[in-house]
Order: structure tokens, then C-alpha cells, then sequence
């Protein structure tokens, strides 16, 4: 089971943040899991976030998370029909 991404939290973490760019009628045209886990605790406790966009022409989806040095990175690949 993961751990909380939390610094010095030892918790098991079963909350997977994720992010996603949705289209007006509310479907994805892409939302990974970021494989960065929360525990109980720290998914209520409220949060500042900060999103820093930079374009790349890959057809992927890289999600970097930070919680002080600890650092969770994924990259997916963007898969659905372009004229959904």
C-alpha cells in the first residue's frame, strides 16, 4: 500500500490525487492519477495548489507533486479520439 506523500506523515494512503482537462459537457479528454496518495487524515485537511502548465508536443500527460522533498512523477499517455 503507498505511503502518504505528506512529509514525516507514516500513514497508508488510499486517496490518489489526480487531475483533468474536461470538456463543456463534462467528459475527460485526458485525467491521469498523479501516484501521489493521501492518507484519511491529510486528504481533509485542505490544501494550497499550485498547476504550472508547460506545452509539449508529445501526446503525454507528466504530473510532478510536491509535499516539501518529497516528489511523486507519472507520465501518461493522452489515448482518446481527437474529434470526441
Amino acid at each position: 500500500m503507498p505511503q502518504c506523500l505528506i512529509p514525516n506523515c507514516q500513514n497508508n494512503a488510499l486517496h490518489n490525487l489526480g487531475i483533468r482537462c474536461r470538456r463543456p459537457a463534462t467528459t475527460a479528454i485526458w485525467a491521469p492519477n498523479c501516484n501521489a496518495y493521501l492518507c484519511d487524515e491529510h486528504a481533509d485537511q485542505g490544501y494550497e495548489i499550485e498547476i504550472k502548465l508547460t506545452p509539449v508536443n508529445l501526446r503525454t500527460i507528466t504530473t510532478h507533486v510536491t509535499a516539501g522533498a518529497n516528489v511523486a512523477n507519472r507520465t501518461t499517455d493522452i489515448v482518446h479520439n481527437s474529434e470526441e
